[in-house]
């Protein structure tokens, strides 16, 4: 994962993120990920064997048919499956980087930080897709307080109002 220098978490910040773990664990909530952002080589979630070992398998593939069959067999088979490779793998991998973003972000605030600071995530309600917080221009903390203020643990809040009264 990429190092980007960032403030340490305040306590709001670690209420706000409460509230927003125990949203996604009970599906008031859910990641959406931009997959052209978080695929690129200094993102914090990119994994380079998922976009190399297809391309190394298409290749070896072809040149196996090369040497097998005739050079017109496999340079077709390398086109068919360069094209294939180039409309199918970002619909395939999506996933992939849906489900690993998810698990690194939801245990730990640091990560997601990390990851809210990059950009290329938005916490979107499940109840109404149409409302949603896109990083890095949206502030979390205040669509969390907005929308799940249920969830944030009222305990906590109460203990920061008595120390600033």
């Amino acid at each position: 994962m990429n190092k980007f220098s960032l403030h340490p978490p305040t306590r709001q910040d670690l209420i706000a993120f409460q509230g927003l773990q125990r949203a996604l664990t009970e599906k008031k909530a859910y990641i959406k990920i931009n997959f052209k952002r978080l695929n690129k080589f200094r993102s914090p979630f990119f994994n380079p064997w998922e976009n190399v070992l297809p391309l190394l398998f298409i290749l070896g593939l072809s040149l196996a048919l090369m040497i097998a069959d005739n050079l017109i067999v496999g340079t077709a088979v390398l086109m068919v499956l360069c094209i294939g490779y180039a409309f199918l793998m970002p619909y395939f991998l999506e996933p992939f980087m849906q489900n690993r973003v998810t698990k690194r972000i939801i245990p730990r605030i640091e990560k997601f930080l990390v990851a809210w600071h990059y950009g290329g995530i938005s916490i979107v309600l499940a109840a109404d897709p149409r409302y949603s917080c896109q990083a890095p221009s949206g502030n979390w903390q205040q669509f969390i307080e907005a929308y799940f203020s249920d969830l944030i643990p009222q305990d906590m809040i109460s203990k920061d109002a008595e120390k600033n009264a």
